[in-house]
């Protein structure tokens, strides 16, 4: 297909694209695709800012969540270029602080092996961001609790999403860069000669156009929420820290796929390194189809599902296939972001010199900009047997509302707990003592907060035994700005100890399961 055919393709697809825009309850979008290295497609949908209806463009400025990922790893793979380190250089031997409980990690883990979550340690995301995501943890909390992250699954036997690896390559860029800090080193390395003038690692900043951010009620309506917290100097930031717009990433991500391919060539490039970035260093699951991760990059061959790093895998029976029909196999390099109030996907088909963008600026009923950049991807192939991404958009809102009343706790006919109340009272810390879990007695109620943030405390209700909830609704979580979890035993926190309580366990991390304060 040429590239004026593919481009009136791409501009049919608005009205499909808008459809799936409002059943998903997303405020706005920007879209942009680029093949053979040329941009031939940017679109705008819905509202950036919703309340004084203003449009988004391929201009406007979006927090990336994980899409930031790939600076990260594009940076420590020029300090590898230049000497600083190798990729095979075990991450204690740079960072001496970093010292992890279990021997084999402490002393053998590198960056190859935190960048492409192949560590086997427990995720444990849900203690570094607090209502409306803003930090809940210092910057230099990061290594403390990496080195007492839980071990789930041997070194690099298995994949395990993980952002606390990109906290600790943070580090290694602040430690080994003539910069000293990340993002002066992303914007000096990466976003300046690549002419990315809107994009930034700081909070604040006089660019124009940048996306208010929403969360969807139940109801599909946009919810006004602060922008999350992440920036450079802050925890995270090196995992989740960038902010960006559709023009300034197809800018990198062609460069990007550029510098792979010069590599081959053994040309000099501008991002060395690209190529190992690409390749695969672990399977995304035991089933091979699934395909595997590189470095801040997922890589499958089409025809097969995607979008395992994103929200809709929960909200729908299963993934649909993207390429059936295809006559020859397609790779495909993908990745998406997520936070409280911002999702985003994007696809690269390094044959072609092709990117597709897809950033938006609510937390909708589902992974709206996931099915968005799947129908485009589908239509810049020229599928011969497409998917109903607007059947999907639908189904997987309606079942995203269905798992929050699923999860509704079933009251036990009990009608008090074995204890007095006040002796559930007290401080609960984590293994390194930086997050703090606070209950006390007020009235004839125990109410919890996380850091000793009581404007942001949570009522508990007697569950059964030694155990109590906070269960919310969605609609309490989404005015809170939460993440949404959909996990019942993330809700609940069991008191132990014999004549006195000794521990409080909550189960903050539903791939390790396991939990303890």
């Amino acid at each position: 297909m040429d590239e004026e055919a593919l481009a009136a393709r791409l501009k049919a697809l608005n009205p499909t694209i808008e459809a799936i825009r409002k059943a998903s309850g997303c405020p706005g979008a920007s879209i942009g695709i680029a093949r053979a290295g040329k941009v031939i497609h940017v679109e705008g949908f819905g509202y950036r800012d919703v309340e004084r209806k203003l449009a988004p463009d391929e201009h406007t400025i979006y927090l990336l969540a994980s899409l930031s990922k790939t600076f990260t790893a594009s940076v420590i793979g020029k300090l590898v270029e230049r000497g600083k380190l190798e990729w095979t250089t075990p991450v204690s031997q740079i960072l001496p602080q970093a010292q992890h409980w279990d021997p084999v990690v402490r002393e053998e883990a590198n960056m190859v092996d935190y960048l492409s979550h192949r560590t086997g340690l427990a995720p444990k995301n849900n203690t570094w961001y607090e209502d409306f995501a803003q930090a809940s943890l210092r910057r230099e909390d990061a290594i403390p609790i990496a080195n007492q992250l839980e071990k789930i699954a041997p070194l690099r036997s298995e994949y395990i999403y993980n952002n606390w690896g990109y906290a600790l390559a943070d580090e290694v860029i602040t430690a080994l860069s003539e910069e000293g800090s990340w993002g002066a080193a992303l914007k000096n390395e990466i976003f300046a000669p690549l002419g990315m003038h809107r994009t930034i690692t700081t909070r604040e900043s006089e660019l124009d156009k940048r996306a208010e951010a929403y969360a969807a009620l139940t109801d599909g309506i946009s919810h006004h929420l602060p922008r999350p917290f992440p920036e450079d100097g802050q925890i995270m930031a090196g995992a989740v820290g960038v902010q960006s717009c559709v023009s300034d990433l197809l800018l990198y991500y062609i460069a990007l796929m550029k510098a792979a391919a010069e590599e081959e060539e053994e040309h000099p490039t501008h991002l060395p390194q690209a190529r190992i970035m690409f390749e695969a260093h672990i399977p995304l699951s035991t089933n091979p189809s699934e395909g595997s991760y590189g470095l801040a990059w997922a890589r499958t061959v089409l025809p097969a599902s995607t979008g395992t790093i994103g929200l809709n895998p929960a909200y729908v029976p299963e993934m649909p296939i993207i390429g059936r029909g295809l006559e020859k196999p397609e790779l495909c390099l993908w990745h998406q972001g997520s936070n409280n109030a911002f999702l985003h996907a994007v696809f690269l088909l390094p044959r072609t010199t092709t990117a597709i963008v897809v950033l938006s600026n609510g937390h909708a009923n589902n992974d709206a900009a996931d099915w968005i950049a799947q129908l485009i991807l589908e239509t810049v192939l020229d599928v011969p047997e497409p998917n109903d991404y607007l059947a999907l958009a639908k189904l997987s809102a309606r079942n995203s509302n269905a798992l929050w009343d699923d999860m509704r706790v079933e009251r036990k006919k009990m009608d008090m707990p074995p204890r007095a109340l006040e002796r559930y009272v007290g401080r609960y810390c984590n293994r390194p003592r930086n997050f703090v879990l606070e209950i006390e007695l007020r009235g004839d109620g125990l109410v919890m907060c996380f850091q000793g943030k009581w404007q942001q405390g949570y009522s508990l209700r007697h569950y059964e035994g030694d155990v109590f909830e906070w269960l919310l609704t969605r609609d309490e979580s989404v005015r809170r700005g939460r993440f949404p979890v959909t996990w019942k035993e993330f809700y609940l926190l069991r008191f132990r100890g014999e004549d006195e309580i000794k521990e409080l366990v909550w189960v903050n991390d539903e791939v390790w399961g396991g939990g303890g304060f």
